[in-house]
């Protein structure tokens, strides 16, 4: 190998090195800027008026689209409804197979024109912003399921705190695989949803 050679091979190797750099440090700034607008801390600081964020969830923000797919989500749900039960179990089978079809359903996602730029930028990054999009509606699902279950007529106190624990669980698991997406660490696993959520639920002992 000439001196010429291994020059332009160490150039070859320098660009290829900053390029990586670039898109390591693109990633981890874009995801700041994002992390840094979802954990804004409100003007109110006072504790008598500020809400925990799981308490705080405005449904009426939640898109037509995840209100739709919750429906269907609800409605699978119920087939698997032991209906020879009693009441409160039958209320609790339901949002169990609920979380379940929420996490395991097919959901179709497309880019709003107002998305367009998001999506332009998210693709810059080698992000997917319909998986990423995917997610999120996965998220405003559980966020109506939280709804659901707390406003339950039927459901014991004890029922809806071990349910809510669930969807909490859940809920992290969407948000930290979208945060990997924005820092371009995420790998995708098949994960099966009903064998971990029924795990869960076995271990939160809902018969006491």
């Amino acid at each position: 190998m000439n001196i010429l050679t291994l020059k332009n091979n160490n150039q070859l190797e320098q660009v290829q090195q900053s390029t990586t750099q670039k898109s390591i440090d693109g990633h981890a700034a874009f995801a700041k800027v994002l992390q840094d607008a979802f954990v804004a801390k409100p003007e109110n600081t006072n504790p008598d008026y500020v809400m925990p964020i799981s308490l705080n969830t405005d449904y009426d923000e939640i898109s037509e689209q995840a209100k739709n797919y919750y429906n269907q989500a609800l409605q699978t749900a119920r087939e698997l409804v032991d209906t020879s039960a009693d009441i409160r179990e039958q209320e609790i089978q339901l949002y169990r197979e609920a979380m379940i079809e929420i996490m395991d359903m097919p959901i179709e996602v497309e880019i709003e024109p107002h998305e367009v730029n998001q999506a332009l930028l998210f693709g810059s990054l080698g992000i997917d912003f319909l998986e990423y999009k995917e997610a999120g509606v996965r998220i405003e699902m559980l966020n109506l399921a939280e709804k659901d279950v707390l406003n339950s007529q039927i459901l014991e106190n004890s029922d809806k705190e071990k349910l809510k624990k669930m969807i909490d669980e859940q809920r992290s698991a969407l948000e930290l695989q979208r945060e990997e997406m924005l820092a371009g660490t995420f790998i995708k696993e098949k994960t099966d949803h009903r064998a971990n959520i029924e795990h869960r639920f076995h271990s939160l002992d809902f018969s006491s």
